[in-house]
């Protein structure tokens, strides 16, 4: 079925939202900041925030991508997440809803990629903390499609293009510790505003920024990234959560998101990124080394982030 896009702000409406149901991860990967959080700690998303994020997605962008990864944390952790999912897909019909997760909670048998896509998933994005024979195992006994991620077939879909809310399909995917060279050369792994274990982090030849890229970067302008907590926080490389109190939570409703999306400080950022202009955001941006996901693309207009939105009013940015 062909689904008409509908998007409640034009072109400046998000393409992704990116959702947090889990703050904390069973894993402590070198290549990632959960290894700097509490070890088994864990801060799990209420119903009651879930809610209220879907009932947006469902009135600002209800035919989009919906990514349930974590930021960092591993979304499968949460003792709720099949009523989670069923709940999103009774609010929002029409989004497709990806679970980015690392596996381990399949491989020990606690949860089933065939429950996971019957509750309203569309996709599994699988990272393989085993075996491939394993992971294929587990994807065949479920009865849905699959694939090797980097050994995509002709007839798959790729899980980053909206597709709509009947597609079911399970991807593997390779983890960094198999990853050849080449990968790590692409920039493929973000640095969560330099915070990371650096010593450990040297296996994936990853080292701190020496100074700010003069790149542009898309995230800010496609994706709104909701943390466990229901906070807005500024792009998918907060996993320390740095930008949790800069922009309100998903409690503040549709006004109150407007006055994040559209908020002087979200555009103050857009237009230093139109602008090639990393360092001048120093908290996040200066710190960031990611270079993927067409961060070169230029969006929206000068006019559009020349302006920013409060108390009901459009004000100039100076």
């Amino acid at each position: 079925m062909k689904i008409k896009k509908q998007k409640f702000f034009g072109n400046n409406t998000p393409w992704v939202w990116v959702l947090e149901p889990v703050h904390g991860c069973n894993l402590k990967c070198g290549h990632c900041c959960a290894g700097l959080l509490e070890r088994n700690k864990f801060h799990f998303m209420k119903e009651a925030a879930w809610i209220k994020t879907w009932e947006l997605i469902k009135k600002i962008s209800p035919t989009c991508r919906i990514d349930i990864c974590g930021i960092v944390g591993e979304p499968s952790l949460h003792p709720h997440l099949l009523k989670f999912i069923k709940i999103a897909r009774e609010i929002s019909p029409y989004s497709q809803i990806q679970l980015t997760t690392n596996g381990t909670m399949l491989k020990n048998g606690k949860l089933k990629f065939k429950d996971l896509l019957d509750s309203g998933l569309n996709i599994v994005y699988t990272d393989q903390y085993g075996t491939k024979a394993q992971f294929e195992k587990l994807a065949s006994e479920s009865e849905y499609p699959y694939y090797q991620y980097y050994d995509k077939p002709d007839w798959a879909p790729s899980p980053w293009t909206y597709h709509g809310p009947d597609l079911k399909i399970i991807v593997l995917q390779d983890p960094p510790d198999t990853w050849p060279d080449s990968r790590y050369r692409a920039g493929l792994l973000g640095n969560w505003y330099g915070n990371m274990n650096w010593k450990r982090a040297e296996k994936y030849k990853m080292a701190p920024l020496k100074k700010p890229l003069t790149r542009r970067c898309n995230q800010p302008f496609l994706f709104v990234n909701v943390s466990s907590e229901g906070k807005y926080l500024l792009c998918c490389q907060d996993g320390m959560h740095v930008t949790k109190d800069k922009f309100g939570t998903v409690n503040d409703d549709f006004e109150g998101f407007v006055e994040f999306w559209f908020g002087k400080e979200m555009q103050t950022i857009r237009r230093r990124l139109k602008n090639k202009d990393r360092a001048a955001t120093k908290y996040a941006c200066a710190k960031c080394n990611i270079t993927f996901s067409r961060c070169d693309f230029s969006h929206w207009t000068n006019e559009q982030v020349g302006q920013y939105y409060k108390n009901g009013k459009w004000h100039k940015l100076k």
